[in-house]
């Protein structure tokens, strides 16, 4: 993250899953515990924040280096308004608390009624925090949130429109797929299954008895071949269980020079030796190498 106030390195898993470390120590708001006290203090807050998540992410405002709604000020918009709507006497039911939701940070209502209507952007002009069980929500550095509070009203709006049509269709038809795009949703979640399978046999340890693992273990009998087939027998192991080589070129012909001096004189000082002190000492070889 380049603009970051902390060195945080972005990483994706396998599946599909983004996280970020935080290097050089972590002096933030502990974003899962937040998130599981709300979880116990509200039915509604998991389903909930689970579908804005979703809808977010598909129209790109889940990411808080490009303007958007990072999880913890999710965490806490939702948290304050489930409170705002239990005190005005509504139900701990994810429906009821999802259009009351929707109404309160679209703007629908009028601005001075602070009891259903909440103007995200009035706070980030005044510079104002959101307060909810602890938590802070801190709206100046979202500079996509005018966005957001038109994608809340345009929800709003499509829900209702749903809900009227609702009566003409005989069969149950989904509210929230006139939200979100289900075609997405379903690939996405086809994507992390397909690369979870994939991936399952990289993640999951080889035990100790398995034939085929090679180890200063009790189990050292058994090797996989290159081409597939049976394993071989008789092979010469060295103390920690790898297999002895039959035949070494690189040893042979090191070997081979052993009875010419001057070629094995020559062939030590043409060495590039790695080693300072070995260099200093072959510096009387190279020159006489070459002559």
């Amino acid at each position: 993250r380049s603009r970051a106030r902390v060195p945080i390195i972005n990483c994706g898993t396998r599946t599909g899953f983004e996280g970020d470390i935080a290097i050089g120590g972590h002096n933030g708001v502990d974003t899962s515990t937040y998130a599981m006290d709300q979880v116990k203090r509200f039915d509604s807050f998991a389903p909930i924040v689970l579908f804005l998540k979703v809808l977010m992410a598909q129209q790109g405002f889940d990411k808080p280096f490009t303007g958007g709604l990072g999880s913890y000020k999710l965490y806490v918009l939702v948290a304050y308004h489930l409170e705002r709507h239990l005190a005005n006497g509504g139900m701990d039911h994810p429906s009821e608390a999802l259009i009351t939701l929707l109404f309160r940070y679209g703007c629908i209502g009028t601005c001075y009624d602070k009891t259903t209507t909440t103007d995200l952007e009035w706070f980030q002009k005044s510079e104002d925090l959101i307060h909810s069980d602890g938590g802070m929500c801190e709206l100046t550095p979202v500079f996509r949130l005018s966005d957001c509070v038109d994608m809340f009203r345009e929800c709003h709006a499509r829900l209702f429109d749903r809900i009227d049509v609702a009566d003409d269709y005989d069969e149950k038809i989904s509210y929230l797929s006139c939200m979100i795009d289900c075609h997405r949703l379903r690939e996405a979640r086809e994507t992390s299954v397909r690369r979870s399978k994939l991936c399952d046999d990289i993640n999951r340890p080889t035990p100790r008895d398995h034939p085929g693992k090679v180890s200063s273990g009790r189990r050292i009998g058994k090797v996989f071949t290159k081409g597939g087939g049976a394993p071989q027998r008789n092979l010469k192991r060295g103390p920690r269980g790898g297999i002895v080589l039959k035949k070494r070129p690189d040893l042979q012909a090191k070997h081979s020079l052993r009875n010419n001096r001057d070629a094995e004189i020559i062939q030590r000082g043409m060495k590039n030796r790695k080693n300072n002190k070995k260099q200093k000492r072959d510096e009387a070889l190279k020159s006489f190498a070459s002559r």
